[in-house]
């Protein structure tokens, strides 16, 4: 499955969806007013070579916070590589704490040195943690794949020697008969015929479970209906048996799966009535941010722990357990091979919930996911487009530096990193709202990526440039006009949009 302990828990829950801006926000915060008050407090060249460096590590971390925020990660991996961040800072935090503590330092003390040497300790805690988080993600996602592989290899052993002999039993003992001329002829090939097509069926199923297929977008609505379609309506059954859908799922909402995602629903369709003894299964879906949740609700007897430990945890039993069935099995290891997670809720009724990551889905639920690949082009080109924009905006009114006054530096070193951190950060921005948006399909060509790089690039110069740069400037002590629309940053904005939105194309990058 895709996280060990099966259901996630609440803290992971919440840094996966929020921990890239926590962890940007706080590259922002260390870097903000430490290194770059480090400048300040001295405003020599020699501390704005020194803190160089640092301010550089510092905004990395805020731009990889900001690309955990929008890149297609798996909810599990940001929590992982979020907590190690916050783990490591508040590691560094603590022992810088007690070394004061220890000294009698009533305070940080204003120097420069000081100040670096504080920042630098908080980054190095925040990126060897975020270092150690990925580390934990790739062995989790190591240890879940052996895991599984150890779980089929005894699934397909356990299905072949539990049906396979149990068919090729009733065929030897009909062929005897057969063989003395005694007891029912016709019932006896009607035995053996069944237990061939038994055989054939094990195989067929064990092929489909066992083998490897390339995971893409398949549409959930769509395999609830072939689920429901092959287990019908309760004709198999010698008892009325009720299967509801009842809350319909978008056909365009889809799933990172492949066509057996069908067989998970059918077979715990199945559990529930057939081993369960359930009468009424009703199926309910729901679309987060990033995943699809599949909700069977029936009202059979509660599950066990050992079954509830096969969905959740994958922890198949040592032996065989006629109560488990092979169905139980059969659904974890599949939803493991999509990175997906089962939670079983006993009460009055059971639920078990199915928690599948997006592939794809309507506009009005899909989550922002930008691939990796898309996002190292993204900073190229927001990179490129600061250079371009800096160049022009530098030549024509030498003002750049004020953007380093915003990090308390009126440098045009500082001022050239923190334009360049802006830069790449808005690009990441433009990429990821471009890709979510309606004009995906469209913007693949330059002519169109430039225009919406222009409409970017505009905005930015009314709402980031023309109102919340004076505000900040203002902040900070300096007088600022408010607002501020100069012609030549209405130009340097537009070139930069266009720089953005073409070189973001020809480098290979695509809105999707």
């Amino acid at each position: 499955m895709g996280d060990d302990s099966g259901d996630p828990s609440m803290s992971t829950r919440l840094l996966g969806r929020y921990g890239g801006p926590i962890v940007a926000g706080l590259g922002f915060v260390i870097t903000r007013f430490f290194v770059a008050e480090a400048v300040t407090l001295s405003g020599e060249p020699i501390a704005v070579a020194a803190t160089a460096g640092s301010l550089v590590v510092g905004l990395s971390l805020t731009v990889a916070g900001v690309g955990l925020a929008v890149g297609a990660f798996t909810s599990a991996f940001v929590a992982d590589v979020s907590r190690g961040c916050l783990l490591g800072t508040g590691a560094t935090a603590a022992a810088i704490a007690i070394t004061i503590a220890a000294t009698s330092v009533g305070m940080i003390d204003a120097a420069v040195g000081t100040q670096l040497l504080v920042a630098n300790v908080l980054l190095a805690g925040a990126i060897g943690g975020m270092v150690n988080g990925y580390r934990k993600a790739f062995l989790r996602q190591r240890r879940a794949a052996v895991m599984r592989g150890a779980n089929r290899a005894r699934f397909i052993n356990r299905l072949l020697r539990h049906e396979v002999l149990n068919a090729a039993t009733i065929i030897d003992g009909h062929a005897d008969l057969l063989r003395d001329d005694g007891g029912d002829r016709e019932r006896s090939v009607g035995a053996i015929r069944r237990g061939a097509a038994r055989i054939e069926s094990t195989i067929n199923g064990v092929g489909t479970i066992a083998e490897d297929r390339t995971r893409n977008a398949v549409s959930l609505a769509k395999m609830i209906r072939t689920a429901v379609d092959s287990v019908g309506d309760g004709g198999r059954y010698d008892r009325d048996v009720s299967i509801d859908v009842g809350s319909a799922t978008a056909d365009s909402v889809r799933v990172d799966a492949d066509d057996r995602l069908s067989i998970v629903f059918e077979r715990l369709i199945e559990h529930a009535v057939d081993v369960r003894g359930a009468e009424i299964v009703r199926i309910e879906t729901t679309v987060e941010r990033h995943a699809a949740t599949v909700t069977m609700i029936d009202d059979g007897s509660l599950p066990s722990d050992r079954q509830r430990g096969v969905l959740e945890r994958g922890s198949f039993p040592e032996f065989d357990d006629p109560t488990n069935g092979f169905e139980l099995q059969a659904a974890s290891l599949l939803v493991g091979e999509y990175e997906g997670t089962i939670r079983v809720e006993r009460g009055e009724e059971t639920r078990v919930v199915v928690r599948l990551p997006l592939k794809s889905a309507d506009a009005a639920v899909a989550a922002v996911g930008v691939e990796y690949p898309s996002l190292v082009r993204a900073i190229t080109a927001g990179f490129a487009a600061g250079i371009a924009m800096g160049g022009l905006f530098l030549t024509a009114s030498g003002t750049l530096p004020v953007i380093g006054a915003l990090y308390g530096a009126e440098s045009a070193a500082i001022g050239w990193i923190t334009h360049q951190f802006h830069s790449v950060v808005f690009a990441l921005l433009f990429v990821a709202g471009v890709s979510r948006s309606p004009l995906s399909d469209r913007t693949h060509r330059p002519l169109a990526a430039s225009v919406a790089g222009l409409a970017w690039g505009v905005l930015l110069w009314l709402v980031a440039a023309g109102l919340v740069m004076p505000i900040w400037l203002r902040a900070v002590g300096i007088l600022a006009t408010l607002p501020n629309l100069p012609w030549i940053g209405l130009l340097s904005h537009g070139i930069w949009g266009v720089t953005l939105g073409v070189g973001y194309v020809l480098i290979g990058g695509r809105f999707e």
